[in-house]
């Protein structure tokens, strides 16, 4: 009777042993086929990605087709006159540009000088010009989109950031001195009325 008792017992851990190795090589199953699955779905996002990068090297061969930085440009940007606060005489227009300070400042977009990535270019040269009691500017951007927004005639007008001491005049009231030019700016609207920008061919 005991011999029968310890067969059984001996059977039935044969049987749970059995039963928990078929529940581990299932579970090992179970994982390799996620395994399988997941390396599948990998491949089908890389693929994807793949097609995407590739619209994307067209779209930018195109582009360069029509485009070669950096974009030459030039134009106006102060003439004689009071545009806000201060008067801009002619005598003051020509001094500074013999300033070495205002050989070279930077294009940027709307005046944001907080953040250098508003930075698209730079300012090269000004020269007084007779002609127009005004100064004219020539430079180039770096900027792939502000330089097509030039080239599509979308952006056509500057704005300067002007430091200058002032001083009263019994003729102009209130005139800027001793010039000097921060940045140039693209702007939607500028406050100097015929200040222009573009191309320089």
């Amino acid at each position: 009777m005991q011999n029968n008792k310890n067969t059984e017992e001996v059977l039935n851990r044969v049987t749970k042993y059995l039963s928990l190795l078929r529940y581990g090589y299932s579970s090992q199953e179970k994982l390799s086929r996620l395994i399988v699955l997941e390396d599948y779905y990998k491949s089908i996002n890389k693929q994807h990605t793949r097609e995407s990068l590739c619209s994307t090297i067209d779209f930018a061969e195109h582009l360069s087709s029509k485009l070669i930085l950096p974009l030459k440009v030039k134009g106006i940007f102060l003439l004689e006159g009071r545009h806000q606060t201060k008067y801009y005489t002619i005598e003051e227009m020509k001094l500074s540009t013999y300033n070495p300070i205002n050989s070279q400042f930077p294009l940027m977009l709307d005046h944001d000088d907080n953040k250098v990535s508003s930075i698209i270019g730079k300012v090269t040269r000004i020269e007084y010009d007779h002609s127009i009691n005004g100064i004219r500017w020539w430079g180039h951007v770096n900027n792939e989109t502000q330089a097509m927004n030039v080239l599509d005639g979308t952006v056509k007008e500057v704005s300067a950031t002007i430091y200058s001491s002032t001083e009263y005049d019994d003729e102009y009231g209130i005139v800027g001195k001793n010039l000097v030019y921060k940045e140039l700016s693209f702007v939607i609207s500028g406050a100097v009325k015929g200040n222009i920008m573009e191309v320089d061919n």
